[in-house]
């Protein structure tokens, strides 16, 4: 993270917000991946199994594959605009992440999951994965959220000290510029932002539906084979019947937990429009 000063220019950097180039689940995988290929292969595989002429090397470089490709960009606030954070693949389809101000509606803190959250139901549904970043809708009303790296999972809508002193800087920006950091913003009544907050608040799921969802799996495949012959029929539905409760799990919290960061967003932004106006 740094700042930069460069003269009077519009044009000059306000602020830089570099991302930590690979994510500690990456960083853990291409261990677990490095120690499995390079050293419990060869020691524990015959000579006919290792390396088999080069596969055994495959899901290694393919998952380094995707670390290079999601190496991020930095994160920069200029007086005139700002460049967001994109990985190396969405750089190389020309995916568009530098807007000017003036092509910017709202700006404001946006809620968000750190990246894979909705794959622990637990923690997501208690909401500890939920952080703030930077919310931007664009006059079009195209919408991004410029993230930050969590340095812990804390309470409930975590911010960082990259967030902080990135949104510090927005709004030196727009102060400068003489603007609002929103313009657009649907009116809600008392009454809508409590009930907005109490439903952010819920869990995504029960606990007893979580619990279920991953503890029937194993009775349900024991219920298969008990049930039905040995064979590649009995093998589908086991298979089925293993997968299917924590898939819909892991959906369900997928779907809620964006659903919970819109509603998060949406109040945030409803309360910078009060902030920007007073």
């Amino acid at each position: 993270m740094s700042s930069g000063e460069g003269g009077g220019s519009s044009q000059r950097l306000v602020f830089e917000y570099r991302p930590i180039p690979v994510t500690p689940m990456s960083v853990a995988l291409l261990i677990l991946f490095g120690i499995v290929t390079f050293i419990l292969g060869p020691l524990g595989s015959p000579p006919e199994l290792w390396p088999i002429g080069g596969v055994c090397f495959l899901p290694f470089l393919l998952l380094l594959g995707f670390v290079v490709l999601n190496l991020p960009s930095a994160t920069r606030i200029y007086h005139d605009r700002i460049a967001v954070s994109l990985p190396l693949w969405r750089r190389l389809l020309g995916f568009k992440g530098t807007f000017d101000w003036d092509e910017i509606a709202n700006v404001y803190p946006a809620s968000y999951e750190i990246s894979g959250a909705f794959l622990s139901p637990f923690a997501s549904s208690a909401g500890t994965l939920v952080h703030t970043g930077i919310g931007l809708e664009t006059v079009a009303g195209k919408r991004s959220v410029v993230r930050f790296t969590p340095g812990a999972i804390r309470a409930f809508r975590g911010e960082t000290v990259g967030y902080s002193k990135a949104i510090l800087a927005v709004r030196e920006v727009f102060h400068a510029r003489a603007r609002p950091l929103v313009t657009r913003v649907k009116s809600y009544s008392d009454e809508d932002v409590k009930a907005m907050a109490e439903e952010a608040r819920q869990p995504l799921l029960g606990m007893a539906s979580i619990v279920l969802a991953f503890l029937a799996p194993p009775i349900l495949v024991g219920m298969v084979f008990l049930l039905f012959a040995p064979g590649l029929r009995t093998l589908a539905i086991a298979t089925v019947a293993a997968v299917v409760p924590p898939v819909v799990s892991i959906a369900l919290t997928w779907r809620r937990s964006r659903w919970r960061s819109y509603l998060l967003s949406e109040l945030s932004k409803f309360q910078e429009s009060f902030r920007s106006s007073s």
